[in-house]
């Protein structure tokens, strides 16, 4: 039996207890909106505490407990016998607060008098101090209301002038016996229970904000359930072996639950489906991460375009217009975190709208192009051109301060973050012999989303008839290229450094940082088999993934955040990265470690993270402690990984679907991967491996106008007469659509 905790979630609301259904440790509770609403719950019944017997979890947003209290005195000879037991039956469903039913029956053949109690605590304190020693509190205040009969907690957080407000109402909705309910904290009910009867009451949390209730309604619950089953019938479906097929699926299921309804409405205006926004993960992650929301869509764009356009949505929507220190905003930079706990209403943290990032824009404009090759739907990128400007014009004014080509970091806010490249941890980014680097910082990778975003943004300029514009961007990009190699690559160690810290020095550390560069595809080809190697090293290569620090730096450790750990989003871009330059080993090295260590999590969901020690035969891969599950993420990084065995890469402009050198792992003969969208089309494809692991394939079915066509590795040569035909066509196709695919694929 698992006794870890459970993790339930819909939208804001989360809901971290024991297996047992007891909110009882320091990191459990209620949490609404980035406050726990509800500290402590202890239900005790016959005057003694429940003994577990089974729990589940049907959805992510249910769980179901079976406990039982033993009936004393029970002879063989009976009536009462020694079996005889109250069942306690606790049903929970969470969703702007959350509803439970309550059932005891008597599981005996005589009669039985005796009461239920739960113990209630809330402490309203802030989703990001939940674990800290000394956590800002609260005034809490306790009531009772009775009509209906209701357990209140309300309170208050005051600081120069601002007030954060929240509530709590425990609300008995139904009961087979009358409540009583004291203002300590305490809801009681007595029961008479004949021979198998049974006793029920259903309590609903409602939490308030500012005094608002924000329950969710029956009807926007049937809204949200008709909406998720009818995308699950119609989103890509993969037939496969478990190997394969149970991590997308759990993945694809997973992205579906971590939408937030309420910052669709409030971001969006509308909740309708065709646009989702994610929350990144759980049960610490709710509310919108910028960066982490816009990977999650463009990675999982294999599934449908929804929470792709819904990010970009949803970033452009709080884009920073002004120069904010508190926040780390300049004019053109995107958010990196939006929150909405008692903390941020008062201004205890920039997190309200906090902007320390330097990934964001350029996912952005990566995300934005690659929106308009699955689709090619040119009002996209009109709508958001002028963000993605103004994201490339910030990277270049603010990012880049002191003109030397390079983006560099350094926190202004005195809450915000030391480190704001693609590790963000404070301890993350360290000199070789683990003394922290000081300021201002230019991470290697973060110079490749440059880069890439830049040749990203040449292809939306050619769509939309702006030459110029492109020209100038693809001139910037080359420039910076050139120098960004001369700058970061280390003869001695064949390797990228890690940064350049504020002297410019090389920051000499051996991380995964640069095989961010490798699936920007901005290392010289001569040398990438040479930087993949390095990756795939022992030192860095657990078994499990790409740790995210070599182990032999005197800084690693494997339970370290970003100093050991290993991310199954970094593998996608890994794998990606291989597959650009025609590593095929490779990549089936990070494919085939990250669905083993799916295959080896419970239900095939991969977390954030996972520990950096070494795989060995007999051991499942060591969660990283704390890590949340499900990840956005790490869900969209399965769904990636896939499309990157298969080789699919879209051009829907063009109206192509491209394959590029499929392979299956061992163990998946046979694959059919059935309703991929692309533009106005739909393919189903049939895969069979070979025995080296390539793969050929067959389309089985087709709707719309679509030419799917096999395609070469964008920075390999072709290896065959079709490949070496296809990149001659293109190399000579006429127009700006054609230009700009030849840019996707690095022709141009």
């Amino acid at each position: 039996m698992d006794t870890g905790d459970s993790v339930l979630f819909s939208g804001y609301t989360v809901l971290c207890g024991g297996r047992d259904g007891t909110i009882s440790e320091r990191h459990h509770g209620l949490i609404q909106r980035d406050a726990r609403v509800l500290s402590a719950y202890r239900v005790t019944l016959d005057g003694q505490t429940p003994e577990l017997v089974g729990s589940s979890q049907p959805a992510n947003d249910r769980w179901v407990g079976v406990l039982r209290v033993p009936r004393a005195g029970g002879t063989a000879d009976g009536p009462q016998l020694p079996q005889d037991a109250l069942e306690l039956r606790i049903d929970r469903t969470v969703g702007a607060g959350m509803v439970e039913r309550l059932t005891v029956t008597n599981q005996a053949s005589v009669p039985a008098t005796t009461a239920l109690a739960i113990d209630f605590d809330a402490d309203f304190v802030d989703s990001l101090e939940i674990k800290a020693p000394e956590p800002h509190t609260a005034r809490v205040r306790r009531s009772t209301g009775s009509d209906p009969p209701a357990l209140c907690f309300a309170s208050t957080l005051e600081r120069e002038g601002r007030t954060s407000e929240r509530g709590l109402e425990i609300v008995v909705t139904a009961s087979t016996s009358a409540p009583g309910i004291e203002p300590e904290g305490r809801i009681s009910f007595s029961l008479d229970l004949a021979p198998r009867g049974q006793w029920s009451a259903v309590l609903r949390y409602d939490t308030l904000d500012d005094e608002a209730s924000v329950r969710r309604g029956d009807d926007e619950t049937l809204a949200r359930a008709r909406q998720r089953d009818a995308w699950r019938r119609r989103r890509p479906a993969l037939e496969a072996p478990d190997v394969m097929r149970v991590p997308f699926e759990r993945a694809a299921d997973d992205l579906a639950d971590l939408r937030n309804f309420e910052l669709e409405r409030r971001l969006l205006g509308s909740t309708d489906g065709s646009r989702w926004v994610l929350n990144a993960g759980m049960p610490m992650f709710t509310g919108l991460f910028g960066r982490d929301v816009i990977t999650a869509g463009w990675q999982s764009a294999l599934l449908g375009t929804r929470a792709l356009r819904g990010s970009l949505d949803a970033v452009a929507a709080t884009a920073a217009t002004a120069d904010d220190p508190w926040r780390d905003a300049e004019p053109g930079k995107l958010i990196h975190e939006l929150r909405s706990g008692p903390l941020a209403e008062v201004g205890l943290t920039p997190r309200d709208a906090y902007y320390g990032s330097q990934t964001t824009p350029a996912l952005f404009v990566l995300a934005l192009s690659e929106l308009w090759h699955w689709t090619g739907d040119i009002n996209d990128l009109r709508r958001h051109r002028d963000t993605a400007v103004a994201a490339l014009a910030w990277a270049e004014r603010y990012g880049d301060a002191d003109g030397d080509g390079f983006m560099e970091y350094e926190r202004r806010s005195p809450e915000g973050l030391r480190n704001q490249g693609w590790k963000d941890s404070d301890e993350a980014i360290r000199h070789e012999d683990g003394s922290p680097v000081e300021g201002p910082v230019a991470t290697v990778e973060e110079q490749a989303f440059r880069i890439l975003a830049l040749e990203r943004m040449a292809e939306i300029h050619l769509a939309l008839g702006e030459e110029e514009l492109a020209e100038r961007c693809l001139m910037t990009a080359r420039r910076i290229r050139a120098a960004w190699h001369e700058r970061y690559w280390m003869p001695d160690l064949g390797f990228y450094a890690l940064a350049l810290d504020g002297d410019k020095r090389q920051v000499r550390s051996i991380t995964s940082n640069p095989g961010h560069a490798l699936g920007a595809g901005v290392v010289p080809s001569e040398l990438a088999e040479r930087v993949a190697d390095r990756l795939l090293a022992a030192d860095l290569f657990s078994g499990w993934g790409v740790r995210s620090l070599s182990a032999d730096h005197p800084s690693y450790n494997p339970f370290a955040y970003h100093l050991g750990a290993v991310w199954p989003v970094e593998q996608a871009t890994f794998a990606l990265g291989c597959k650009r330059y025609g590593l095929d080993a490779h990549a089936d090295r990070i494919v085939e470690a990250q669905l083993a260590a799916a295959a080896a999590s419970p239900g095939g969901r991969v977390p954030e993270a996972f520990s950096g020690h070494p795989r060995t035969d007999g051991h499942e891969p060591v969660p990283y402690p704390g890590a949340n599950s499900p990840q956005a993420w790490s869900a969209s990084a399965i769904v990636q990984l896939v499309q990157i065995s298969l080789g699919l890469y879209p051009f829907a402009p063009l109206r192509m679907l491209s394959i590029v050198r499929p392979r299956l792992p061992a163990g998946v003969d046979e694959l059919l991967l059935r309703s991929v969208r692309v533009g106005r089309a739909t393919v189903d494809l049939r895969f069979r491996r070979r025995d080296d692991g390539s793969a050929d394939w067959a389309v089985v079915r087709r709707q719309g106008p679509l030419l799917v066509v096999p395609m070469w590795p964008p920075e390999a040569e072709p290896a065959d007469l079709f490949e070496r035909l296809g990149k001659l066509a293109l190399g000579v196709a006429p127009g700006r659509l054609a230009r700009a695919a030849r840019l996707a694929v690095g022709l141009d």
